[in-house]
């Protein structure tokens, strides 16, 4: 009888582990065919590009197109901004404690809204993530309107704008350099 019994018992908690085990596989399964799926050609959200810099350097005494000029040539990466338009803007103050901002002259495509120098150049990242080792943008001398002849300590900021979402994604730090105007 007691063999009966433990055989019994063994037999009971076989079936019923079985049973815990099957009902909530049966109840996946169930509840999945429930969960409406996302055809192929729905829309997702994209995260919005991330910029990382890595450097930039100024090139002095460049001439573009017979304006001569200085070149920045920043180092940075793009995540998430596959085939989006973008652009990188320099934006040039004076080295000082203040962060006094270069004021620009006439030319609009080196000013800034408020009236301060800025140079930018567009791209379009074409992989995921994409990494620009010397992305260039000229700046003519004279959009800087300084005095010819002097010396000043200059410095500049990068920052990547996205032209589609209207936002900018990215700050570097500050790159200080010297200028002699010619």
């Amino acid at each position: 009888m007691k063999k009966n019994s433990v055989l019994m018992r063994g037999a009971a908690g076989s079936v019923l582990f079985a049973a815990t085990m099957i009902q909530p596989a049966t109840l996946g399964r169930a509840y999945a065919n429930n969960v409406p799926t996302v055809g192929h050609n729905s829309v997702t959200a994209v995260d919005d590009p991330e910029a990382v810099y890595q450097g930039a350097r100024i090139v002095h005494n460049v001439t573009v197109k017979g304006q001569k000029g200085m070149r920045v040539h920043a180092k940075f990466s793009v995540k998430h901004g596959l085939d989006v338009a973008c652009k990188v803007i320099a934006y040039f103050y004076y080295d000082d404690a203040d962060n006094t901002p270069l004021k620009a002259g006439d030319d609009p495509r080196y000013r800034t809204k408020t009236g301060n120098v800025s140079a930018y150049t567009n791209f379009t990242p074409a992989y995921d993530p994409a990494i620009y080792n010397d992305l260039q943008i000229f700046i003519p001398y004279d959009a800087l309107n300084m005095e010819s002849g002097d010396e000043y300590d200059l410095k500049f900021y990068l920052a990547l704008y996205d032209n589609e979402g209207q936002r900018f994604f990215g700050k570097s730090g500050w790159y200080k350099f010297k200028l002699t105007m010619p």
